[in-house]
């Protein structure tokens, strides 16, 4: 019997360690162009259909219309019932005044949004989670965790301790 040769992968060249590193930053770029554009489908559909229900062109029935056409003309298109569209609606309508707010809305993921939308009491606070979410990089479960350690509370309403200075 022939004896199988046993053969190590070989040591990586630092070539093929910055072609990986150059393709896993192509990866990150392009997971960041997809969430950008879908946060700003999301807030077109929202403005869209804010705009209908101010202007009292569209009611409850009409989204609800809306989601069930989405349903049958766009098979496998996931994310788009009822529910969701009212919650574009929602997110539109929670930034679409603050122009300092608003950019930074459209660098989170959808989750993400979605999370401050919901727990936040008010813009200030929504204002401090997706700054805190963007210069920290929290995921989905670290941004949670925040909320419930009420970070906001902690860090913005509660004064600052002051030691006494020893004389």
């Amino acid at each position: 019997m022939d004896k199988l040769k046993m053969t190590s992968s070989p040591t990586p060249q630092p070539d093929f360690i910055e072609i990986s590193q150059l393709i896993a930053n192509a990866k990150q770029r392009a997971s960041q162009s997809v969430n950008t554009v879908l946060i700003e489908l999301y807030w077109q559909i929202g403005q869209i259909i804010s705009g209908k229900i101010e202007q009292a062109q569209w009611g409850d029935r009409v989204v609800d219309q809306l989601a069930q056409h989405l349903a049958q003309t766009q098979p496998g298109l996931r994310g788009f019932t009822r529910s969701n569209l009212f919650r574009m609606r929602q997110f539109y309508e929670a930034y679409r005044n603050n122009k300092k707010i608003a950019p930074l809305v459209r660098q989170l993921p959808w989750t993400h949004n979605l999370i401050i939308l919901n727990q936040s009491k008010n813009e200030e606070e929504r204002e401090f989670y997706l700054r805190s979410s963007l210069r920290e990089k929290w995921g989905k479960r670290e941004l949670e965790r925040q909320f419930k350690t009420a970070l906001f509370e902690r860090t913005i309403l509660s004064p600052a301790k002051v030691t006494p200075v020893a004389s």
